[in-house]
């Protein structure tokens, strides 16, 4: 094994441009792939050789640790990692946070990462429960799954605008988060990106955003508002579930269905406007409990099972010629639902008879219309009254 140690005299180096002064490496040790620099004589780094002239920092390997050893949490405070790093004569560039490289290090309270650095490796950093300042490089291109996850004390990120990709979770449980601006290099919002991030307030999007994955805001529970860009095509399910503060929402027109638990137990929200929407999937709104009208606009077709479930304040449902099927219990325990207006003459494909409450409930459709669905399977149950259509 050779060993190296660097005597440097020089004063403390700046980091132009991120006003944090970048450690000044004072010793060496390891093999030719893998080794440990001390830095200001107190803060040992690990890193692993991965080109010519680059290197990861990584966790310590060494007398059989692995990245969950508790014995190995011993960065305390503000942790600064360089921009380049020598050993054994040789200058190394510092570009990535390699996997798991500080997993669960609960002491750190300020991290920062210093120009150079492009890749920031899945949980990387997670786990951190008491860093609170993040800085992160303004060459960073991606950010790995989980990579910040569990980060409860993290308030503010800011995203260089290179940021290319980011994995699934990676905020997930940064429960102190209050404020997030995605990207403009950013068109995908991964998998539960932000999921459990409960102080979370304000999220500014981009026109360019074209898919928000599945639990993206899932459990954003002081959400108030959210206004998703025109460009967003296609949502995952329950993107917006247990977000009990949301009150507003503004859909794009790009926007064609309404994902499965999209909004469920979204009890603040009040309305929202579905125009365009061809589609409401299962449980989209169930349980939005302050939600005491919604229209149903002339584009939909289908209603999932489930979909208004426990909406106790809608009073009346208006259901449009376009809608050609409508699924079991999509509008089960609305306690104050007192009228539904189908405005078809001939019925429309129910899954069974428990797509639609019976009495108190009145089921109103258009006048000449009685005989079709007093004679049409599934729907022989329900007392009905005739009104002129859009009445």
């Amino acid at each position: 094994m050779r060993t190296s140690y660097i005597f440097i005299l020089l004063a403390t180096l700046v980091c132009f441009g991120c006003g944090v002064a970048e450690p000044v490496q004072t010793s060496s040790s390891g093999s030719d792939s893998q080794f440990a620099a001390t830095f200001n004589d107190t803060t040992t780094l690990h890193f692993r050789v991965t080109a010519p002239d680059e290197v990861e920092l990584t966790w310590d390997a060494s007398e059989g640790k692995n990245y969950n050893t508790p014995t190995r949490y011993q960065h305390k405070g503000r942790l600064v990692i360089p921009a380049k790093v020598e050993h054994d004569g040789k200058m190394y560039a510092v570009t990535a946070i390699g996997k798991n490289a500080l997993f669960q290090q609960r002491c750190i309270t300020e991290l920062y990462i210093l120009d150079g650095v492009r890749t920031i490796d899945e949980r990387a950093i997670t786990g951190c429960d008491k860093l609170k300042k993040l800085q992160l490089p303004a060459t960073l291109d991606s950010i790995g799954a989980s990579a910040f996850s569990r980060c409860k004390l993290l308030t503010e990120v800011s995203f260089p605008e290179g940021v290319r990709a980011i994995g699934k979770y990676a905020f997930n449980d940064c429960k102190s988060l209050k404020e997030i601006a995605i990207p403009q290099s950013i068109s995908v919002l991964p998998e539960g990106m932000f999921e459990g991030c409960y102080s979370l307030k304000k999220v500014k999007m981009h026109e360019g955003i074209s898919l928000i994955e599945s639990r993206v805001f899932n459990r954003c529970e002081t959400l108030v508002s959210i206004e998703l860009p025109h460009s967003v095509k296609d949502m995952g399910t329950v993107v917006f579930s247990e977000c009990h503060a949301l009150k507003n929402v503004r859909l794009p027109k790009s926007l064609e269905y309404i994902p499965e638990g999209c909004f469920h137990d979204c009890i603040a929200l009040e309305t929202i406007d579905l125009s365009g929407i061809k589609s409401i999937s299962h449980h989209s709104f169930a349980n939005c409990q302050a939600m005491q009208e919604v229209k149903l606009p002339e584009t939909l077709t289908a209603i999932g099972n489930g979909a208004f479930s426990g909406c106790i304040n809608i009073k009346e449902i208006r259901i449009p010629i376009s809608v050609t099927f409508i699924a079991n219990n999509a509008f089960a325990h609305c306690m104050a639902l007192k009228d539904i207006y189908l405005l078809r003459t001939k019925p429309i494909e129910i899954e069974s008879e428990h797509a639609l409450p019976s009495s108190p409930c009145r089921i109103n459709i258009p006048k000449g219309s009685i005989d079709s669905y007093q004679f049409t399977a599934k729907w022989k149950k329900f007392d009905y009254r005739e009104v002129l259509v859009g009445k």
